[in-house]
């Protein structure tokens, strides 16, 4: 299964790296999700949820979904990786 790598980080701090199935972002146009092979792209984001999928070797038990809150930033998209740039982001329950 092709995997993408993710960092979401901060202007203060690294929130998440790692290597993940999707993810989707709070798009200016509307949310986003990215898959592997995904075209490059830079983007700009709203104050939303990034929504991440982790691989069931990751997770104890199964595939699960991380949530963060993000206050807006932008986004690049490479066909195997992500990089979120947010102003601020919070893991959200």
């Amino acid at each position: 299964m092709k995997m993408l790598h993710l960092e979401l980080v901060t202007p203060s701090a690294r929130v998440y790296r790692g290597d993940v199935r999707s993810v989707t972002v709070p798009a200016w146009k509307g949310d986003m999700g990215v898959l592997p092979g995904h075209a490059p792209l830079l983007g700009l984001l709203t104050k939303g949820r990034v929504t991440v999928r982790i691989p069931a070797r990751q997770a104890e038990h199964g595939p699960r979904v991380l949530s963060f809150d993000v206050a807006g930033g932008t986004v690049e998209v490479l066909p195997d990786r992500v990089t979120v740039l947010a102003d601020e982001a919070t893991p959200s329950g």
